[in-house]
């Protein structure tokens, strides 16, 4: 029989099991505090890591120097001087470059549009929007839009100056009369008129066209012809001035059921050029509105394609009444490539439709004699070379930079055009494709980027005895961020 334990006994074996028992909690509490601990400094080191990758990386990893998606040369990496540093330009500029090319950017870039294309909101009769949309105002004057629901105007039908044929195939322009009509041109049968969807930051409609969402800003527009009018208020009257904004293929070929993703961008031309004061506006709405069964716009691209700068060259010729070269073997070389997918593919986040859509990219060599001078920003010599790249030279997706060899700060062409006439165009991309169509019209071009010519371009016209001034862009770029560029460089 066992013997039968005290109350003394009963009482240290109960105090030694609660001692076990405090031990044990305080060796499982210590082991949770290490594990803790450890968990929170390899959190601590991976944060660190990170940090640090991203610093190593940004540091040392290769910055790129264009972009293929956007044809467009990436911001540059500024020259330190203490003067320029003062002034905070310096540093504003460096923080661009730092910016604008991030390492791997356009690999960032599609993985975001990947993510932003799957976070869809539906609109309409079932299409899936996608991406950010265009702040579309309403026009100061018209404040409820109430006239301007129509993308067009009426067709503004040109009759023929008296024209001479010279032995280049040129014509030579008079004057020009302008009359109203209500009819319009038909939309291209190809264009599907249900529609599409978004995709990215673009309209792709059924066929694989792709359309940027852009028209313009009217508080834009006036500042921006107010800019112009200071241009032609410095040179006077010996210096013709002019007004080119391109509308862009979403004017012509959005279906109608959706026209208000876009801005209306005839009403925004038509309300800029309502303040412009001695400089003379160009049309290039109606003379495209004629042509939207051709091949003007880039199905792939945002910009236009040779053919719709051509035309816009041709009216321009008109106005300004020099001789303009017809499109024919006789004076220009014809170069065609298939497979052509642009810029608007890398904006859309990779819509495979556009892919599976490529089209023919087709551009023009004028056959005439010429020398071309590259200059950097400041206006000094770089070189003389080409007019227009070698298409075979360059990726698919740059192959609009053929065009005066992309954009370049500022380029100078002397032609075997001997008629006193000199040209200065100042322009965006879409400008680019200009030069080539002018070289029998003007004895002289010179062609200025505003996004990065930093000299003056009054001064530039007063010193190379330019005759006449072209501003040429598209209204996004004209009423948008180049407003200040072209403040810049007056």
């Amino acid at each position: 029989m066992a013997e039968k334990k005290s109350g003394r006994q009963l009482a240290a074996e109960r105090e030694d099991r609660e001692l076990r028992l405090e031990r044990r909690k305080r060796r499982v509490l210590a082991k949770t505090r290490r594990r803790e601990n450890n968990l929170f400094s390899l959190n601590i080191a991976v944060i660190i890591a990170i940090f640090a990758f991203g610093a190593l990386f940004m540091t040392f990893g290769e910055r790129p120097k264009i972009s293929e998606e956007e044809n467009r040369d990436l911001a540059k990496c500024p020259t330190f001087t203490f003067e320029s540093y003062f002034k905070g330009e310096f540093t504003k500029d460096f923080a661009e470059f730092y910016n604008d090319t991030v390492p791997m950017r356009s690999t960032f870039k599609s993985m975001i549009s990947a993510f932003r294309a799957n976070l869809g909101i539906k609109y309409g009769s079932g299409e899936t929007l996608h991406g950010p949309l265009p702040n579309i105002e309403s026009r100061p004057d018209r404040p409820d839009n109430s006239s301007s629901s129509s993308k067009k105007p009426p067709v503004v039908v040109v009759t023929p100056p008296e024209t001479s044929s010279t032995s280049s195939g040129t014509t030579t322009s008079s004057s020009t009369t302008v009359t109203s009509s209500s009819t319009s041109s038909e939309k291209p049968n190809d264009i599907d008129p249900n529609g599409g969807m978004m995709s990215g930051t673009v309209f792709v409609l059924n066929d694989g066209r792709a359309l940027a969402l852009s028209g313009g800003s009217y508080s834009g527009g006036q500042h921006y012809a107010e800019t112009i009018n200071q241009y032609k208020q410095i040179l006077g009257d010996g210096v013709n001035v002019y007004s080119l904004v391109s509308p862009t293929a979403v004017s012509f070929y959005m279906p109608e059921e959706h026209a208000d993703l876009a801005g209306n961008e005839w009403d925004v031309i038509d309300y800029t050029n309502g303040f412009l004061d001695g400089v003379i506006p160009i049309d290039a709405y109606s003379v495209f509105d004629r042509h939207t069964s051709e091949n003007i716009f880039m199905r792939t691209d945002h910009h236009w394609s040779s053919l719709g700068a051509y035309y816009a060259a041709q009216e321009f010729a008109k106005v300004a009444q020099v001789d303009f070269a017809k499109l024919n073997d006789e004076n220009f070389e014809k170069i065609s490539r298939e497979g052509y997918v642009g810029t608007l593919y890398g904006y859309s986040g990779e819509n495979q439709l556009i892919k599976d859509n490529p089209e023919t990219f087709t551009y023009y060599k004028p056959r005439n004699e010429f020398t071309t001078d590259f200059y950097t920003h400041a206006l000094e010599y770089q070189y003389t070379g080409a007019l227009m790249l070698d298409i075979d030279s360059l990726d698919v997706v740059s192959w609009y930079l053929v065009n005066i060899c992309g954009d370049n700060y500022a380029v100078n062409v002397n032609t075997d055009c001997h008629n006193g006439r000199r040209l200065m165009i100042v322009k965006d991309s879409y400008g680019n494709a200009l030069p080539p169509f002018l070289t029998n019209s003007f004895e002289e071009i010179w062609v200025v980027d505003m996004r990065y010519f930093e000299r003056s371009v009054t001064e530039l016209c007063k010193s190379e005895g330019i005759t006449d001034l072209l501003f040429a862009m598209n209204p996004s770029s004209a009423t948008g961020v180049n407003q200040e560029n072209l403040s810049n460089i007056i």
